[in-house]
């Protein structure tokens, strides 16, 4: 038979790639929590539709008719970026270890041993780095090739005049339940006990893991563990404010003072995240290339957020 055989690589990529690129790409966490709005078909830019009415009252016993009240249209422009993971693997560096033992007889290598299982850590690796960059990216970060691809809601919201908790110095047992509690406090009384609208606190797993501490220690005796720390979600007692602790939002090295101990009060549906997801451009390959012998990989894709409503968000920074 002439020519490479390649058809176990072929066969797995192929029936696997969708799955592949969708877990890449909506498998961060954020992009997990219900009513989060995932815009898909996102070729470069869209506008997210914006509508405020008013309808005052007016005095009646007349016979006269006077127009007023408003509705108005507005927009916010949700611009993606092309992004992209390339790899190339060489079969015969495994040779001279102990990882031989998994390479097919001979000395043509026409497919990648392991290949669920470096795919699988590629996919967990972009989802990953796409949780941190919809939240901390900026693109003035240059010396950060993740979070520098396209700026995160952070940044957006920052620029969007939300309304801010009261700083302190950074987030600590002492503190935290105070910083929350003026958070709930400073949420739009509009937004309360509207079921098609709840308000969540998003922050990282080391400031929820400092906030359950918290709880912990003030001994109420009405305090109860659950499965909090696993799910990270949670109720703060008397308030009914869902906390909800992502990764996003994990103090990461060599990011501003602006991005640590973040926490963002708001409902999911103002958190837009774009993409495309329906272009043949957006695609997970694993090929093998006889050329240089060779096996290679490439997941193409293209993200971006934007917010809604800036006056709908409560956010803590440190001073």
């Amino acid at each position: 038979m002439a020519g490479f055989t390649v058809s176990s690589l072929t066969t797995y990529v192929q029936e696997n790639a969708d799955n592949i690129l969708v877990a890449s790409i909506t498998g961060a966490e954020t992009l997990k929590v219900p009513g989060i709005n995932i815009m898909a078909g996102i070729k470069n830019a869209e506008k997210i539709m914006l509508f405020a009415n008013t309808a005052p009252f007016q005095a009646g016993g007349v016979c006269s008719f006077n127009a007023s009240g408003s509705s108005t249209f507005s927009d916010r422009t949700l611009t993606v970026t092309k992004l992209k993971w390339q790899d190339t693997f060489c079969p015969e560096d495994l040779e001279a270890k102990f990882l031989s033992t998994k390479l097919i007889a001979g000395s043509n290598y026409d497919a990648l041993p392991f290949e669920k299982l470096i795919m699988d850590a590629v996919t967990a690796n972009i989802a990953l780095g796409i949780e941190q960059a919809i939240w901390q990216g900026d693109t003035t970060l240059t010396a950060n090739v993740t979070l520098k691809q396209f700026d995160g809601w952070l940044k957006t919201i920052d620029a969007a005049s939300p309304t801010y908790a009261t700083a302190t110095t950074g987030l600590a047992t002492g503190n935290i339940i105070g910083v929350f509690d003026d958070i709930y406090a400073k949420i739009p009384a509009a937004l309360l006990n509207r079921p098609d609208k709840p308000v969540i606190a998003f922050c990282g797993w080391d400031t929820f893991r400092t906030l359950l501490i918290a709880e912990k220690n003030s001994n109420k005796y009405h305090y109860s563990p659950g499965t909090e720390y696993q799910t990270g979600e949670y109720t703060m007692p008397g308030t009914g404010l869902k906390v909800k602790a992502v990764h996003g939002l994990d103090n990461i090295s060599g990011t501003p003072a602006t991005s640590k101990d973040r926490i963002v009060a708001t409902w999911a549906g103002n958190l837009a995240y774009g993409t495309d997801m329906a272009n043949e451009y957006e695609e997970a390959k694993l090929w093998y290339s006889p050329d240089d012998q060779n096996v290679k990989g490439s997941i193409k894709w293209k993200s971006g957020v934007q917010i809604a409503y800036g006056s709908e968000i409560v956010t803590y920074k440190n001073s």
